[in-house]
């Protein structure tokens, strides 16, 4: 485990195939875009979120936003605060299977998360995390 500025614990997943860090919420500020994220076997896709001091606020999405609202809604706790920006490098993955342990380290892409992040160095406590 490697250590930056003393704030930010960066993690390595082993075998080597993602990197990932709970990033400080406050401040992070953007609209994020998502080709397509599967969840419970269900797609969302092109879902655009907005940033404000850390919490994500749907914009749209051109599939399955209800299905996005009712996870997130059903959720408790720091469920809509930025949890986790992870890195794939795992060459051997190229696309999406719709298992997200698997997914997340497609090489090349990057991905956030919202919700815990308790277990990497995070302070957000919620039921939900989700890459």
């Amino acid at each position: 485990m490697a250590y930056l500025d003393c704030t930010i614990k960066l993690l390595i997943c082993h075998p080597l195939s993602m990197v990932f860090v709970a990033p400080l919420h406050h401040g992070t500020s953007g609209r994020v875009i998502f080709d397509l994220i599967i969840r419970e076997g269900k797609r969302i896709v092109d879902l655009e979120l907005d940033f404000r001091e850390g919490r994500a606020q749907p914009v749209r999405a051109k599939e399955g936003l209800e299905h996005y609202l009712d996870l997130v809604n059903h959720a408790s706790g720091d469920k809509d605060l930025i949890a986790e920006l992870g890195i794939g490098l795992n060459p051997r993955i190229t696309q999406m299977v719709g298992y997200t342990l698997t997914d997340e380290k497609i090489i090349g892409t990057v991905h956030l998360a919202i919700g815990n992040n308790k277990t990497m160095g995070g302070q957000n406590d919620s039921d939900l995390h989700w890459d």
